[in-house]
């Protein structure tokens, strides 16, 4: 049986003899385990996986022309509970399942996006550059901070992060109000939070806070008319997906004092290229970090252990222990 590690540079900077380990202990020892760095040639990739029996990836495209490309792949294990790289129908058509990590790393995004949150709404990084490179000790360089008990936290997508990411705001003594219309009214009710549309959200929110998983009806959901509602100039927070913000509508709405600042873990495109010259770079009211809101020891070890078990359990059968299948349905 023949397995391929497949991820670009950034996400193999990880220890990935942990998981050659445990393919081999839980698939046997004569198991062969192909790890290979991604870094966009295609025909390299399908030469590699022709013959693969399963691959598992963090966030390498697998779009038809590389599916169909290996004839004999049964499984796809994806390091992470995102999808959208993955051509799903083509995984259908060529009965390759597709398995994803349902739960590894709640606490750490939500951790993050309160961190993010808070760094920005009290200008943490505007203190920090002052004191760093401007040598000045003064607490009045900044101007409109503003009290966080009794503010309006808004949070688009209610799911488990989500959630989790509003109990941190109500500890803060903060009203909660959501955007997430496939969540029942008793469950907000019952953790007491507000279901309201997305325009009343802009309007009365001091953050947003992007939690939804990324589909077709809210890629660019912040948008320039969006920005254009919000009449508390929020904090715009996003751990989920950067498709999810039209990032040419946000650099003006940073320029043109919409919004209060932004706190981004992910962007659009994450390559190094794409970052050098990125406008939201530099700027002492956004705090870029690099898709981190997932890493901790400790989840990563859980992503490490629950994707190979996902891959394993599809290839010996075993489906009723694979934490989440997703396909094109």
């Amino acid at each position: 049986m023949k397995i391929v590690i497949c991820d670009h540079k950034e996400s193999l900077d990880r220890d990935v003899s942990a998981e050659v380990k445990l393919l081999k202990n839980m698939l046997g020892e004569e198991t062969h385990v192909v790890v290979h760095e991604y870094n966009g040639d295609n025909e390299k990739l399908k030469n590699i996986i022709h013959d693969a029996d399963g691959v598992m990836t963090s966030y390498v495209t697998f779009d038809d022309d590389v599916i169909s490309s290996s004839q004999n792949l049964k499984a796809i294990s994806i390091n992470a509970t995102g999808y959208n790289f993955i051509d799903l129908a083509s995984a259908n058509r060529n009965n390759v399942k597709v398995a994803v990590i349902s739960e590894y790393c709640t606490q750490e995004v939500s951790e993050h996006a309160f961190s993010l949150a808070l760094a920005v709404a009290r200008n943490l990084k505007k203190y920090s550059m002052s004191i760093d490179v401007d040598k000045k000790y003064t607490f009045n360089c900044v101007q409109g901070m503003f009290r966080l008990e009794g503010a309006t936290f808004g949070i688009m997508g209610l799911g488990k992060i989500g959630r989790a990411v509003a109990r941190k705001a109500q500890g803060f003594g903060m009203k909660v109000i959501a955007f997430s219309p496939s969540c029942p009214d008793s469950a907000a009710n019952e953790l007491g939070i507000t279901l309201v549309d997305k325009q009343q959200l802009f309007r009365e929110s001091h953050f947003i806070c992007l939690t939804m998983s990324l589909n077709n009806e809210n890629t660019n959901i912040l948008n320039h008319e969006a920005f254009t509602m919000m009449e508390k100039k929020p904090v715009i927070i996003n751990v989920s997906r950067g498709q999810m913000i039209d990032e040419e509508a946000l650099i003006y709405a940073l320029d043109n004092n919409l919004i209060f600042g932004a706190g981004l873990d992910v962007l659009v495109d994450e390559s190094e290229q794409y970052i050098s010259n990125s406008p939201l770079t530099g700027r002492d009211n956004v705090i870029l970090t690099p898709h981190a809101a997932f890493y901790s020891d400790f989840s990563m070890q859980e992503n490490q252990r629950i994707g190979v078990g996902n891959l394993v359990n599809i290839l010996t059968g075993n489906m009723d222990l694979v934490t989440r299948i997703v396909d094109a349905t």
